[in-house]
């Protein structure tokens, strides 16, 4: 089985909190709620990518990832990306990842920026590999369940040479 990108449209909602519960690690309270996906998503110049499991016979199996991105002048924001754990590995998150900077390059995003929890080694080594670079934090930003707090590191990447 692989996976195909889907851009633009009736955007499935439901699937994206689906992803987004069984990829977010409860601890850190990091999964958005429906009415703050729909919230986001009603903004001008904010869009999803979906990810679909696709089979040999090219049939859309169900959402197994996804990114949503905002661009404000010539500013992008990467606002989530979440992949099921099932598929982790397998490209789905670079593929969203590099839609999601082509994109915003096309709607005329110089630069794009991410906010991503301290200790989310593989969100940061996804980020690091893809060109980002920390430009900032805020200090304990996120609240695990135990109360424990972690830092939000601001990256940003350039979209154009």
């Amino acid at each position: 089985m692989s996976a195909r990108l889907a851009m633009g449209g009736a955007v499935n909602v439901p699937a994206m909190l689906d992803v987004m519960q069984s990829a977010f690690d409860a601890r850190f309270g990091e999964a958005w709620s429906g009415p703050q996906l729909l919230g986001a998503l009603s903004m001008p110049d904010t869009w999803a990518q979906l990810a679909h499991a696709h089979d040999s016979a090219h049939n859309s199996g169900g959402v197994i990832g996804f990114a949503m991105t905002r661009r404000v002048l010539t500013q992008a924001e990467l606002l989530l990306v979440a992949v099921a754990p099932q598929q982790r590995g397998s490209g789905v998150g670079r593929a969203l990842l590099d839609a999601a900077m082509s994109n915003a390059a096309q709607l005329g995003a110089d630069e794009i920026f991410l906010e991503v929890r301290d200790g989310n080694i593989a969100a940061l080594a996804l980020y690091q590999s893809s060109g980002f670079i920390e430009v900032g934090r805020r200090r304990s930003y996120y609240s695990g369940q135990t109360g424990e707090r972690f830092d939000a590191i601001t990256m940003k990447r350039a979209l154009r040479s």
